[in-house]
């Protein structure tokens, strides 16, 4: 018993829509917090990957240890040696208690949260007063650094040998097939409207205007007054933050922590162009070249299998030829993406007419009604008043 199938010329739509929508939303989120770094403070973060594979490593590894302890499961084995028995257990009390999952499911996200942050501030601190170009490789070699720590340190998820994680759709998975897919499909979509709506929120603030000004132009931010270093810090930690979550949700989906699936080119790359593609500075853009990534990305899998007879290379290679090609036709015909960056809005003539009256109304000035004054009003009703000011004190002579 699952879901119902819609199948049409083999492919089981259902299936797809859900795979399709958890794809899209994972990588939406992804691709916003590069974007705040990248297309709105300019910080070339080629070491993406770094802080998505660092919440998940450690919410895998955290979540089972204390999942474990708190069932009594595996006490006196090995967490490494005897995961896959330990997890087993595990999987099967959580079936029974939906409480305690959405509570450890929280606890990891926060985890990886908190590790993505640190992460962020620790890369901040040797790189971030640098230009731009070192500032991409030092973020693009600590990258790889952590790729060879989570590779090579076995305690935290086992090292090449990788480990299991509690499956929060344990229960989900009792159901039917399906239902696991679509209960994770509204998980990480809700989390990705989260973190949309919070992009949006800093897009369209004071803080995002200043980002765009530090990204512009460093001097004339810090003419201004402006800290570009703690600016483009802060910046680089909360999108590390963002980043470590959607590691940690990615990990539970898959229901494991593997080292070898956190690769620059998936990780990095495609955050990359997905952000180029719909538009640095857009977050509007930034969804529409997701959903676009995600379509062809998809449709390639698909038609993948049936296309080696058509083409002269192995069929492998198709996937990264088409995106590569698609990033320089991009780069070449439209490089400010599919959407370009939008003016900040600012406060309306009306309103800061609005705000004027009712600063001088305060004021003992004499109020005017919002919507029949103008900004040229305004300076004419000053020089009056100033005109009047000195007629008086003119008639009234010396004292």
């Amino acid at each position: 018993m699952g879901l119902p199938q819609l199948v049409f010329f083999g492919v089981d739509f259902v299936s797809f829509g859900l795979g399709f929508l958890n794809f899209y939303a994972l990588y939406l989120a992804i691709s916003l917090s590069l974007n705040l770094e990248f297309g709105f403070a300019g910080i070339p973060n080629f070491g993406k990957v770094m802080f998505i594979a660092g919440g998940a490593a450690f919410a895998g590894s955290i979540s089972g240890r204390v999942a474990a302890y708190v069932f009594g499961v595996g006490a006196n084995q090995d967490f490494i040696i005897f995961n896959t028995q330990i997890i087993s257990a595990v999987d099967a009390k959580l079936v029974t208690n939906p409480v305690f999952t959405v509570e450890l499911v929280l606890l990891s996200i926060l985890v990886a949260a908190g590790i993505g942050a640190l992460l962020g501030y620790l890369s901040s601190y040797p790189a971030i007063r640098l230009r731009e170009d070192y500032l991409g490789m030092l973020l693009l070699g600590s990258g790889a650094f952590f790729q060879v720590f989570l590779r090579t340190y076995s305690p935290l998820i086992g090292g090449a040998q990788n480990i299991s994680v509690p499956d929060p759709y344990a229960y989900w998975s009792s159901l039917g097939t399906g239902y696991r897919d679509l209960v994770a499909a509204l998980v990480v979509s809700a989390f990705a409207i989260l973190v949309f709506l919070y992009a949006e929120r800093v897009a369209r603030s004071p803080l995002g205007r200043t980002m765009k000004a530090v990204r512009d132009n460093e001097d004339a931010s810090r003419a201004l007054g402006k800290d570009d270093a703690v600016i483009r810090r802060n910046i680089l930690i909360i999108s590390s933050a963002i980043a470590g979550m959607a590691g940690a949700i990615f990990t539970f989906y898959i229901a494991s922590a593997e080292y070898d699936i956190w690769t620059r080119f998936a990780w990095t790359f495609w955050p990359f162009l997905i952000v180029i593609v719909g538009g640095a500075g857009n977050n509007v853009g930034v969804a529409l070249g997701t959903f676009f990534f995600t379509l062809i990305l998809k449709g390639l899998q698909q038609i993948q299998p049936y296309a080696q007879p058509y083409v002269f290379f192995d069929v492998n290679w198709l996937q990264d030829i088409l995106f590569a090609t698609l990033l320089i036709a991009i780069l070449l015909l439209r490089p400010d993406g599919i959407l370009k960056e939008r003016p900040t809005p600012t406060l309306s003539k009306s309103k800061v007419s609005a705000m004027v009256n009712a600063v001088m109304s305060r004021g003992g000035g004499r109020q005017t009604e919002p919507e029949k004054i103008s900004p040229l009003g305004l300076v004419r009703n000053k020089l009056k008043r100033l005109g009047r000011r000195r007629e008086k004190s003119e008639t009234a002579g010396p004292p």
